[in-house]
């Protein structure tokens, strides 16, 4: 703006000076007649002007006629839509990076999760312009992480290449264990369904992970993490450092409905096996009451109890806060007990229990001091991250690749086809690698 006014003030400065040329001339010339004009009056000027109608000087126009003026329209930009490819033309699904070759497939099978989860959650619009940018900014790391790799490899010892190897090898056996019950085959149909090759998985996890070492190497030196920034990410969390008290739930449980006779609901019962369900109930826990004098708590429960934990000895494990219905008035109490104190039998609608307060853990406060070794891990891993990531795209920025924007155009068209990733391969898999 202020470049603008500059030029602006420029002109008019040069305007002013020709101006004052002009009516200066070379400084010899006399100044103009300085006399007033003769001013005419509304009168005088028509009067003149229909002498000169009629003498035929001036022919009148026809005054042009007066428009109402048109509501202003604001259109609506129109929908972004993915044109199909005119007759001949070829898209391009591979990229040339150095001496290595990115195909849409790889970039696309990195964004298959992110890629359903805005076809769930986005409208058709919205998934289409979310994914173009999704591919656009993947493409971008990709390219650098070639660059990074290239550079990276130019400096690996030959028995560094072979522990990369190794470690390459033992990662893909995990995930083909780990996702696909140890089976290669498995895996091999599941990349070929997103247009991969076993050989293309191997080259992706190969530059993630040399990729991963050699910007740490590089970049990690840079990360300065401040006491300051520390205790103020401690501020910001400090609830994540806090955690409430805690109290074991112990429970033996005789409801009224497990009295009742086979295949019979307590809602179905009549009056007569309800009463019959209820005593039975009471004497079952008034049995397991006086076992307890005897017998852990845990031991009495898998006898006695009836309820949904009775095989782990009754118990609920820790809980921070009182149960829901039908459940409330039991967890209620061990908030009101001492660690190891049980209560009498108790009745309620639902049936007889006795209750105990097993283990209690206080609620506990971390110190900064206790914390400050684990913070600043992870803001160093944070900071690390966000330099490796700036570090490749900016390599990607300054890179020249030809046709990207029509690769990024390919991959997303074939994404938002409803059939993807069926329609990822156009060839077999085993000539998708060129």
């Amino acid at each position: 703006m202020l470049g603008r006014t500059l030029i602006l003030g420029s002109v008019f400065a040069t305007l002013m000076c020709a101006t004052v040329a002009c009516r200066n001339g070379d400084g010899h010339r006399s100044p103009p007649d300085a006399r007033r004009p003769v001013i005419r009056t509304e009168a005088e000027l028509a009067s003149e002007r229909q002498q000169r109608i009629e003498s035929g000087e001036v022919v009148p126009a026809e005054a042009a006629p007066v428009e109402e003026p048109r509501p202003r329209v604001t259109a609506r930009p129109p929908r972004p839509v993915m044109l199909k490819p005119g007759p001949g033309t070829i898209e391009p699904d591979i990229l040339i990076v150095n001496d290595s070759v990115v195909t849409t497939a790889e970039v696309l099978y990195s964004l298959r999760d992110a890629i359903a989860d805005l076809r769930d959650s986005q409208t058709a619009q919205g998934f289409e312009q979310q994914l173009m940018r999704l591919v656009a900014t993947h493409t971008q790391q990709t390219i650098g992480t070639i660059l990074v790799h290239t550079e990276a490899m130019g400096g690996l010892a030959e028995r560094a290449r072979d522990m990369l190897a190794d470690s390459i090898e033992r990662e893909m056996e995990a995930r083909i264990n780990q996702e696909f019950g140890g089976s290669t085959a498995r895996f091999g149909t599941h990349l070929a369904r997103f247009g991969l090759t076993l050989e293309q998985y191997k080259q992706m996890i190969e530059r993630g992970m040399v990729v991963q070492q050699y910007t740490r190497q590089t970049l990690m030196p840079r990360v300065q993490i401040r006491r300051a920034e520390l205790l103020d990410e401690y501020q910001r969390n400090i609830s994540r450092y806090s955690s409430p008290e805690l109290r074991e739930l112990l429970l033996i449980e005789a409801p009224f409905e497990k009295f009742l006779p086979e295949n019979t609901t307590w809602d179905s019962a009549s009056p007569s096996a309800r009463a019959q369900a209820k005593l039975k109930a009471q004497r079952h826990i008034r049995a397991a009451e006086a076992a307890l004098s005897e017998r852990s708590f845990a031991d009495v429960a898998r006898e006695f109890s009836r309820g949904l934990h009775a095989s782990d000895g009754g118990g609920w494990g820790q809980i921070g806060r009182p149960l829901q219905a039908p459940y409330d008035t039991a967890s209620q109490l061990i908030f009101e007990y001492e660690q190891g104190q049980r209560s009498e039998p108790f009745e309620t609608e639902r049936g007889w229990f006795i209750v105990e307060c097993g283990q209690v853990e206080l609620a506990r406060q971390l110190s900064f001091v206790d914390v400050q070794d684990e913070l600043r891990r992870e803001l160093s891993e944070r900071r690390f991250n966000e330099l490796a990531s700036e570090y490749v795209l900016r390599l990607a920025a300054d890179a020249t690749i030809s046709a990207r924007e029509a690769f990024i155009t390919h991959a997303v068209r074939q994404a938002v086809e409803p059939d993807w990733p069926d329609n990822a391969a156009a060839l077999p898999a085993s000539d998708a690698t060129p």
